[in-house]
């Protein structure tokens, strides 16, 4: 996973006084591997117990696994050599093309930064979880509602039971008829969101398994959830609500169905006729 990926997601959620070390970590990587706890804390005016805090809220045992791993990075980074004028903003100056080109290269950048962050186990967790669900309901509110009816529409060409409501007193509905042996699948990018967190709170105690997609930075979805899968933002100004998690939140669900559809001969025998019945529609 990458480091300094993990810093971005998780930033907004630390510290002022950790925010401190994140920001020049990110404006400064290359300087790091020269400080010890102490001349990172005076350059960063914080204190070494914050620096110490700040690794240890990654997940790393202390500062110095925190800096052999950033070493690490850095130098997949160099090795990936993808860092060019179609990182930089998007501007209202550019042209058609340009703009274009930039999308693709930050599209690009969102599906390997979702590579480099996603917990792999877990993804192989929600593949059996969904193969083995009764009924599987997709819940997602505004874009992620989008991205949720994406993955409806796969599951159902894999022939599993699915269901998927915007409503939320219909989510509701839908949560009274399903039991221990389904699944709610919730998509949330801040994992914040009160209607998700609410539905996700009563399936949990009607012993219904929970998998949730939401960003890597702790948040309270993410903590109800059996299974945590993640999500990474772009990096550039342009972001709006549609465009920030969207790349990444699809990388994903088509890793899940890729998985679902190679792992089970029934499945694969559901989308070949499923193409069939398509083929018979078209003009010829």
């Amino acid at each position: 996973m990458g480091v300094l990926i993990k810093i971005e997601s998780m930033l907004k959620d630390m510290s002022s006084t950790e925010k401190k070390v994140g920001k020049y970590i990110l404006e400064h990587p290359e300087k790091i591997k020269e400080f010890n706890t102490y001349e990172l804390a005076n350059i960063t005016n914080t204190s070494q117990a914050t620096v110490v805090r700040f690794a240890k809220r990654l997940g790393f045992k202390g500062f110095p696994d925190f800096k052999l791993s950033l070493s690490q990075d850095l130098g997949n980074r160099k090795a990936e050599s993808h860092i060019n004028i179609m990182h930089e903003e998007i501007k209202a100056e550019d042209s058609f093309e340009i703009i274009g080109r930039k999308i693709a290269t930050e599209n690009i950048t969102a599906i390997s930064d979702t590579c480099d962050v996603t917990d792999f186990e877990e993804l192989e967790k929600a593949v059996i979880a969904l193969s083995k669900a009764d009924k599987v309901m997709l819940a997602g509110i505004g874009f992620s509602g989008i991205v949720a009816k994406d993955f409806f529409y796969k599951l159902l060409e894999l022939g599993k039971h699915a269901l998927i409501e915007t409503d939320t007193h219909m989510q509701l509905s839908c949560l009274s008829t399903m039991g221990a042996n389904d699944v709610l699948f919730v998509i949330s990018h801040s994992g914040k969101t009160m209607e998700m967190y609410n539905i996700t709170k009563i399936a949990k105690s009607k012993g219904i398994k929970v998998i949730a997609m939401t960003s890597i930075a702790p948040n309270p979805i993410r903590d109800l959830a059996d299974i945590k899968l993640s999500t990474v933002e772009m990096k550039n100004n342009f972001r709006s609500t549609a465009l920030s998690p969207r790349i990444s939140q699809l990388t994903v669900i088509d890793m899940l169905y890729i998985k679902m559809m190679l792992e089970n001969k029934n499945m694969q025998d559901y989308i070949f006729d499923a193409i069939e019945l398509v083929q018979g529609f078209k003009i010829k």
